[in-house]
């Protein structure tokens, strides 16, 4: 079915919770069973990773094959596709999630159709939007990171200060960003709210990244940035406007000179942290 004739009702990108986590519209379920849900947000020009979900109403399908992408500006229906690819699976999360990296050569709105093969051998059609902007205003693959001076155990004793979460764990709260960089080993930098945040796909992130820390040992340095400062009025640390974050979870990965490597808004799973940190581990 023509996104034209769907567009009005794709036009919309909801925010989710967390202040982070944006939503597609789903085509309505006349046209397919499945429904798309997009897990990030931050989309710019350019190339892209691009997060979402599939569901049958509201439980996720865990077990699809395969799923290819094809993109087209939004209400262009004959235009031809501006990109094409599959999207990787990670099931290793507790909400099972796809990634791509779609190209996007300009701003605006893009309608992407997804062809999913289930379990069963079936392919079924969903299409969503998705809103492009001119750049994002995070620091992005390539940057060097900031050197923040984020708290620690050392400038903030109380540690229920430094997580929302319910069990906090002190070796996330060693380092600032600055000692990190200037250790000369690669950095996983988390900026997650594992108490506060408000969906499945959120939530476990910060355990992501104590799998992998826990795997790879002192061959990497591992922070957590809580996102909020304030518990109460859910005010940002300053670290979030240093490195341009409007949204959250965010997860960045370093190399050994402070150069941003990775940056993976919205769900990370081990297995995808393993890979991006693989690139920069001696």
């Amino acid at each position: 079915m023509k996104f034209a004739r769907f567009f009005i009702l794709l036009l919309i990108v909801f925010l989710a919770a967390c202040g982070a986590t944006a939503v597609s519209t789903p085509i309505p379920d006349a046209v397919s069973p499945i429904q798309i849900t997009r897990m990030n947000a931050d989309t710019a020009v350019g190339t892209s990773r691009l997060v979402f979900g599939l569901f049958d109403g509201p439980n996720p399908v865990a077990d699809a094959q395969s799923v290819a992408l094809s993109v087209v500006p939004a209400g262009e229906t004959n235009a031809a596709p501006v990109w094409q690819g599959p999207a990787e699976n990670f099931s290793d999360y507790e909400v099972p999630y796809w990634v791509a990296y779609p190209h996007l050569p300009s701003a605006g709105f893009w309608g992407i159709t997804a062809e999913v093969m289930l379990a069963d051998g079936r392919t079924v059609t969903s299409q969503f939007a998705i809103e492009a902007k001119a750049e994002s205003s995070a620091v992005d693959v390539g940057d060097l990171a900031p050197l923040s001076q984020n708290r620690t155990l050392a400038t903030e004793p109380d540690i229920n200060k430094l997580s929302s979460g319910s069990n906090p764990d002190p070796a996330f709260y060693q380092l600032t960003v600055a000692d990190a960089v200037a250790s000369g080993k690669p950095t996983v930098v988390g900026f997650i709210t594992p108490g506060l945040c408000e969906t499945r796909w959120c939530a476990p992130v910060l355990n992501s990244v104590a799998t992998v820390r826990d795997a790879v040992g002192d061959a990497a340095n591992f922070i957590h940035i809580e996102v909020y400062e304030d518990f109460q009025a859910l005010t940002y640390v300053p670290e979030m406007a240093e490195w341009g974050l409007v949204t959250e979870p965010y997860v960045f990965v370093l190399d050994e000179a402070g150069r941003i490597t990775a940056s993976l808004a919205g769900p990370v799973s081990p297995r995808e942290l393993t890979q991006a940190l693989d690139e920069v581990l001696p």
